[in-house]
């Protein structure tokens, strides 16, 4: 903004103000304190002056305060993220259920023994217990699943104590009532026609016409 012949003309005003703030903002900040005028002495207190007074006015303004606002390092969301859902998967890494074993036994079933090796080899990096789900029903049932899952860990040379396997309910519970019946019959129609619905490899089928719109 210049004038000229007692008028405003706002030629340029957009670069010049562009430039009057990147010059603010390559200049050393001016140390102001935050509550008043910084001491001088032992006589008392300096006040500030109007150039200090206008140069904090725009920084405010145009500028901001950047030491304020400190960012974290990039990924620290996403890994926050990750860390969350890692943490709410554990107990059931950790969890053998009822269906890990053979029906009426203590001995694994093949998808058990899988849930097993893996629940091994991640068991140096969680702090946790080893639960063995419960079986009301079956009294002692649970109590040698557990005898059985202490021996298999301790001879597998993981230095793991017998009061760290305890026996507990499931922590997900699952669907329970007409809700679970229907969530399976979904789930069993959504296989049966995945088939007829979708093709063995990936095929385009969209295209775009000269006029710019899609078509099926």
């Amino acid at each position: 903004m210049w004038l000229a012949r007692g008028k405003f003309h706002w030629g340029g005003g957009a670069l010049a103000m562009g430039l009057l703030a990147a010059t603010l903002w390559a200049q050393p900040p001016v140390p102001i304190p935050p509550t008043g005028p910084g001491p001088v002495g032992p006589e008392g207190f300096a006040p500030r002056t109007k150039r200090q007074i206008r140069h904090q006015a725009w920084r405010d303004t145009f500028i901001g305060r950047p030491a304020d606002f400190i960012e974290p390092p990039l990924g620290s969301y996403v890994q926050g993220n990750f860390s969350l859902m890692r943490a709410k998967a554990d107990p059931h890494r950790f969890t053998l259920y009822r269906s890990d074993f053979l029906d009426g036994t203590d001995r694994l079933s093949p998808i058990g023994a899988g849930r097993f090796n893996l629940m091994a080899a991640r068991l140096s990096g969680w702090l946790g217990p080893v639960v063995i789900e419960w079986s009301p029903d079956e009294p002692g049932l649970a109590e040698s699943r557990r005898a059985a899952v202490v021996a298999a860990l301790q001879g597998a040379g993981l230095p793991v104590i017998p009061e760290r396997v305890v026996i507990g309910p499931s922590v997900y519970p699952g669907g329970l009532g007409e809700d679970a019946v229907n969530y399976h019959n979904i789930m069993i129609s959504r296989d049966q026609r995945a088939p007829t619905s979708f093709t063995t490899s990936p095929t385009s089928t969209s295209g775009f016409g000269m006029s710019g719109g899609g078509s099926q």
